[in-house]
C-alpha cells in the first residue's frame, strides 16, 4: 500500500512541475520553432515570476491562414471546426468554422458607433461633415447602432447620422484642423443640427500643434427621435479664421445613453 502512495506522491510532483504540450520537443519554451510550435504550455519552472500561460501556433499575416485564396475548400471540413492560429501582424487570434476563417476573440459595445469623417476644406469659417459610413474594426469603427445601415454614401445622406431607437445620445466630435501659420487666433467648434434644425453650437479654444495644424475635441448631447437624422457642421467664432482644411484623422462616436 504504501509503495502505492508513494508512486502516486510521485506523479502528483511530476505534473506540477511538467509542461504540457502537444510537441515532441522536451522543452517547447525555448526550443519550439517552424512547424512544431507549442499548443499549450504550462510550468512552474518560474513561479517566483508567475510564468504560466497558453500558446497557440501562429501565423505571419491572414494570408498565411491555411485554406484561404484559391486553397478555400468547397465544402466545409468538419474535422478542423474551432481550429485556432494567431497572427502576428494583426495581433488577432482566428478560429476556422471549416470553411472561412473569422476573429475568435472580439468585444465591441453594441451601444456606440464610432466614424471617421473625410476631408473637407471650408474658405467661409464653416462646413458641413461629411461622415464615412466605412466600417473598420481593428481601428475601432463600428456601427452596431446602424446609424449608417442602408443609407447612401453619396449626397446629403453622407453628412446624415439616421437614428433608429429614439433615446438620449451623447456625440464627442474629435476634429484637427490645418491652416495657413498663425489663422488660428479665435476658436473653433461645430453645429448639431436634428433634421436640419440646429440644435446646439459649441466653441473651444484649440489645442495648438504647430500653428498650422489645430484640434478641438466636443461633446453633445441630444434626445433624438426614431427616423430623425443628425447633421453636423463646423464653425469659427466671429472675427476668427475662415479658411481652413479639417483633415480625415478627424472623428465622430456617437453613443446611445438612456
Amino acid at each position: 500500500m504504501k509503495k502505492y502512495i508513494f508512486c502516486l506522491f510521485l506523479f502528483l510532483i511530476n505534473i506540477y512541475s511538467a509542461q504540457v504540450n502537444f510537441t515532441g520537443i522536451p522543452n517547447p519554451d525555448s526550443n519550439a520553432s517552424g512547424a512544431d510550435q507549442v499548443m499549450m504550455y504550462i510550468t512552474n519552472t518560474s513561479e517566483a515570476t508567475g510564468v504560466k500561460g497558453f500558446g497557440l501556433p501562429a501565423v505571419e499575416t491572414d494570408s498565411d491562414l491555411p485554406y484561404t485564396g484559391a486553397s478555400a475548400p468547397s465544402t466545409r471540413i468538419e474535422a478542423l471546426r474551432g481550429m485556432l492560429l494567431f497572427v502576428k501582424n494583426t495581433g488577432q487570434t482566428m478560429v476556422f468554422d471549416g470553411l472561412v476563417w473569422s476573429k475568435a476573440f472580439e468585444v465591441e459595445s453594441d451601444n456606440i458607433s464610432r466614424f471617421q469623417i473625410n476631408s473637407v476644406a471650408t474658405t467661409s469659417g464653416s462646413a458641413v461633415l461629411p461622415i464615412n459610413s466605412l466600417i473598420d474594426k481593428p481601428n475601432f469603427l463600428a456601427d452596431p447602432l446602424r446609424l449608417k445601415t442602408n443609407v447612401a454614401t453619396t449626397g446629403a445622406n453622407l453628412n446624415r447620422l439616421y437614428i433608429r431607437q429614439s433615446g438620449l445620445y451623447r456625440i464627442n466630435l474629435n476634429l484637427n484642423f490645418t491652416g495657413p501659420a498663425g489663422s488660428f487666433s479665435n476658436r473653433l467648434g461645430a453645429s448639431l443640427y436634428v433634421n436640419d434644425v440646429l440644435r446646439c453650437q459649441l466653441l473651444e479654444n484649440t489645442v495648438n500643434y504647430d500653428g498650422t495644424n489645430r484640434k478641438i475635441n466636443l461633446d453633445f448631447s441630444v434626445y433624438a427621435v426614431q427616423g430623425q437624422y443628425i447633421s453636423l457642421e463646423t464653425i469659427s467664432e466671429i472675427g476668427g479664421t475662415t479658411s481652413y482644411t479639417v483633415t480625415n484623422n478627424s472623428y465622430v462616436t456617437v453613443e446611445k445613453v438612456l
